[in-house]
């Protein structure tokens, strides 16, 4: 999408980040288009928990309790990175939003070096 900051990771790089795709993906859910927002990014819907069970932690201690628990963050970590993973696996080099940035900065140096 035009106009829109790429990701820092993937401007340095070249390579996505496991979040990749996350604002284009809460763009087409503002649209209205839950398809293509799952396609952006199959976890948007994670954030939106994790923003809801906040606003909810302050109020009720159990859910507070759940938010400070290792073990969550670990549960939600891991599967951002068996996502990323899978998505990488099926999309990289070549289909948005994993794909490879050639005109990043360390491929350009690259290009420069090995000439």
């Amino acid at each position: 999408m035009v106009g829109l900051l790429e990701c820092p990771l993937k401007a340095v790089t070249g390579l996505p980040c496991p979040v990749c795709g996350m604002t284009r993906a809460f763009i087409h859910l503002a649209q209205g288009d839950i398809t293509t927002a799952f396609y952006y990014h199959p976890l948007f819907w994670v954030i939106i928990l994790l923003v809801l069970l906040y606003g909810i932690s302050l109020k009720k201690a159990v859910i507070a309790r759940l938010l400070t628990n290792k073990y969550w963050w670990i549960g939600i970590i891991g599967l951002f990175l068996v996502v990323y993973l899978y998505r990488m696996v099926q999309y990289f080099p070549h289909q948005a939003p994993l794909d490879f940035n050639f005109n990043a900065f360390l491929p350009r140096l690259w290009q420069i070096v090995a000439t």
